[in-house]
């Protein structure tokens, strides 16, 4: 059964148009997931592949301009006379 936010998407086509085109080594990036699993402390989330890591930085971008505009209602909330520490 498909979900209904996902109606939209037909995967077997989207992924069978992209197989054999992507950017990423699969022996590469099984490599880099061991190295992240064996470290003494592991980043609670990485992004691994070239076209990952283009589309996570396009969202911290996005993300800070977002948190920048909506500064002054995001620090409006607290306490009349409440000092940050």
């Amino acid at each position: 059964m498909r979900h209904p936010a996902y109606d939209h998407i037909d995967a077997q086509k989207a992924m069978g148009a992209r197989n054999g085109t992507q950017a990423g080594d699969p022996i590469k990036g099984a490599k880099a997931m061991y190295e992240l699993a064996i470290i003494k402390d592991p980043p609670l989330r990485v992004v691994i592949g070239t076209d990952a890591y283009k589309a996570i930085m396009g969202k911290v971008e996005a993300y800070g301009e977002n948190y920048k505009k909506y500064e002054k209602i995001s620090n409006s909330t607290d306490v009349e006379g409440y000092k940050a520490p």
